[in-house]
């Protein structure tokens, strides 16, 4: 399903777990570029989970810390600069 508002996509997301218990299924349409960014967030020691939201990518790290990530950032360095704003 493609949707002209984005607000009206947002508010759809929100409604996913209600649509899978009902039986109906729905994901974000994610770029090659993004799921592969999303599995080496993935494989990564220092994150926990990965996910896409709104068209970005955000990782929660091993200190419940939420950050978001672009596709050819280094992971270390985005997580070390967003801990102590360098």
């Amino acid at each position: 399903m493609k949707l002209m508002n984005n607000s009206a996509k947002s508010n759809l997301m929100k409604k996913r777990k209600a649509m899978k218990a009902a039986g109906n299924r729905i994901a974000d349409d994610v770029t090659k570029l993004n799921s592969g960014l999303i599995s080496r967030l993935t494989l990564h020691h220092n994150i926990d989970s990965a996910w896409f939201f709104k068209g970005l990518v955000y990782g929660l790290t091993t200190k419940q810390e939420r950050v978001k990530f672009d596709i050819y950032d280094n992971i270390d360095n985005v997580i070390e600069t967003f801990r102590f704003g360098k």
